[in-house]
Parts: structure tokens; C-alpha cells; sequence
């Protein structure tokens, strides 16, 4: 039960820590290409981190990359198999990209630009009721970026925190259910396209429902991306618990 809570407590700190997350941008990085390459560098740390949960979860369940039980469980090597930005991941876990989906279309899946306290897509909705500013991302920096001044910064949108979440509350229902000594393998269903309608009840709550509202105190506390801050260990264990 303790090895169980403390498994739950890695990915809820996972989760907290990604939404927390914002990159600013420098004035500096206002064409297209730029953008492009920040975007690309959060994925890699989003990417990194996810991992990071995976080993942690193996370690705390005595399992190593070169274990043959590790056959049994939803990884190749140790990792997940379909990259965590794959549109095509998304489909297959049954989730839809929300207020990032104008920002993955035009950056990068997963990841939302907001600019002034606004995500990309309210910030185009604005455009166009302004009189049509808003034309392509190439005009963002030009026409919309001087009414909406302000600090631009990227976010993990909450389809990959639903597909994190999901992923490694998958391996934990593994985990937790492959000892040492077992020799049958495991069924698992990990949210694969047919199997979405068999989920069970807590993977589909984190498919369909809205988040907890621990995710959102974590939006609004970007400290708790590197360092423990006030009332983060709270937002942990109501995260925690939500994953039980």
C-alpha cells in the first residue's frame, strides 16, 4: 500500500510540475522559426520528464530496463512506445486537443502559446473581432503582438497532461498488479482506439472530464515547475488521490 501511494505521488508531481511549466519567450524569438525551436525544446524536457517518472516508477518497483518481465508491461525498453506529441497518440488514448489546438496546429501539438494572459486561440478570436488581424501565425508578431503586448510564454496543453496521465496510471495498474513471481502476462488496456468504452472508470474520468482543479492551481504557480512552493504538496496529493 505504501510502495502504491508513493508510485501515485511520482506521477501526480509529474503532473504538477508539467502544468506548472511556462517558457517565456524572448523579444528575440518572434519569427516562426524561432518559436519552432522553443517549442521543440519543451517537448524534449516534456519527453524527458515523462521518462524520468518511468524509471523512477521501475526503480521503486524493482524492475530493470534488462528484466525480462519488462515484456509484460506497456514499454519498449524501458520507454513508451509512441511519442507523447504523436497526433496520432492522442487519437488512440480518445483525447482531443482543447484551448492549444490553434497553438498545435501552428507551432506544435501539445504545446499553447500565450501571449498578454491569453492562449493563441482566445488571441485569435480576439483578432478577428478587432477587424481581421488575425491572417496566419506568420502575422501574429506583426499585427495582433502590439495590442496584446506582454509576456509570451509556452505551455503544455491539457491533452498531453491527460495523455501523461493516463499513460503512466496504465503502467501503474501493471506495475502493481505484475509481481516478481508471476508467469501469466498482464491484459492491459491503455486506452487504445476499441477499448476506450471498457476503460475503467478512473482512466475515463482523466480522458473526458474536467481536469482537477489541481491542475489549475498549478497553472497559476510556475515556481512549482522546479522547486517545492507553498501548497504544492497539496496539489500532489489531491492529484494523487485523483489517480487512485
Amino acid at each position: 500500500a505504501a510502495r502504491r501511494e508513493a508510485a501515485r505521488r511520482l506521477v501526480a508531481e509529474l503532473l504538477v510540475e508539467l502544468a506548472a511549466r511556462r517558457d517565456r519567450l524572448a523579444d528575440s524569438e518572434d519569427d516562426e522559426a524561432a518559436l519552432q525551436v522553443a517549442v521543440e525544446r519543451l517537448r524534449a524536457d516534456v519527453r524527458s520528464r515523462e521518462q524520468a517518472c518511468v524509471d523512477a516508477l521501475l526503480r521503486l518497483y524493482r524492475f530493470r530496463t534488462d528484466d525480462a518481465r519488462m515484456a509484460d508491461l506497456p514499454l519498449a525498453d524501458g520507454r513508451w512506445d509512441d511519442d507523447l506529441f504523436n497526433p496520432e497518440t492522442l487519437r488512440q488514448m480518445g483525447v482531443r486537443l482543447g484551448t492549444g489546438a490553434a497553438a498545435g496546429a501552428a507551432a506544435g501539438v501539445g504545446i499553447d502559446l500565450m501571449t498578454g494572459g491569453l492562449t493563441l486561440g482566445a488571441a485569435a478570436a480576439l483578432g478577428a473581432i478587432a477587424g481581421g488581424l488575425w491572417q496566419t501565425f506568420g502575422h501574429y508578431g506583426e499585427r495582433l503582438a502590439a495590442k496584446l503586448r506582454g509576456r509570451r510564454e509556452l505551455t503544455v496543453d491539457d491533452a498531453i497532461l491527460r495523455i501523461v496521465a493516463l499513460r503512466q496510471r496504465s503502467l501503474l495498474v501493471a506495475l502493481d498488479g505484475r509481481g516478481h513471481a508471476a508467469v501469466k502476462p498482464i491484459e492491459l488496456d491503455a486506452g487504445r482506439e476499441g477499448a476506450a468504452a471498457n476503460a475503467d472508470p478512473v482512466s475515463a474520468r482523466w480522458r473526458k472530464d474536467a481536469l482537477p482543479d489541481a491542475i489549475g492551481r498549478a497553472r497559476a504557480h510556475p515556481e512549482w515547475a522546479e522547486a517545492d512552493g507553498s501548497h504544492k504538496d497539496e496539489a500532489i496529493a489531491e492529484l494523487a488521490r485523483a489517480l487512485a
